[in-house]
């Protein structure tokens, strides 16, 4: 039923009938994404759409073992290595933040979703990192400011999603 329940929200959602905020209740957070389970993260994602790349800092938030007690912990644990992303829109780049500090680079452009075939905008880091060159993220905007990520691993065929992040931007 619950799969029903999102399939549905996810349907009303494309088809303009509906928006995250009416379907979902008030206007979802950074922190209400830590919450979901994966099939309702991955509604969420399928319903979103192709943002133009934000400016500047945006916070994130990984997200490990969604639909589970270990999500929000994890969550948690993971702010003090990873705070967010840096974007630049004029040079079509973004450089992540660990730790506080400026690192691991990346490539902006519109591309083809790796999870359902759908656009995207990709942050690829196969040409700017030596320990990022395996992964590749995508990224949708799901509600104003907020957005949401999927992370994947290049070294399988096909690639695989390793985690889900969200990003929200500064008010």
């Amino acid at each position: 039923m619950r799969r029903l329940r999102i399939g549905l929200v996810a349907f009303l959602i494309t088809c303009g009938l509906t928006s995250i905020s009416d379907a979902q209740g008030p206007v979802m957070t950074i922190d209400d994404l830590v919450k979901k389970t994966g099939p309702e993260l991955d509604a969420l994602y399928q319903a979103g759409t192709v943002p133009p790349i934000p400016q500047g800092r945006v916070r994130g938030r990984a997200i490990y073992y969604p639909g589970t007690k270990l999500a929000a912990p994890m969550a948690a644990g993971a702010r003090v290595v990873w705070q967010g992303k840096i974007f630049d829109a004029t040079n079509a780049t973004a450089i992540n933040k660990f730790f506080g500090v400026r690192s691991v680079p990346g490539k902006l452009y519109q591309g083809t979703s790796w999870f359902d075939g759908a656009p995207s905008l990709i942050l690829d880091y196969q040409d700017t990192s030596r320990i990022y060159k395996n992964y590749r993220d995508e990224i949708r905007q799901i509600g104003p400011g907020l957005y949401l990520g999927l992370m994947h691993d290049r070294r399988t065929n096909p690639p695989n999603l390793k985690m889900y992040f969200a990003l929200e931007e500064a008010n």
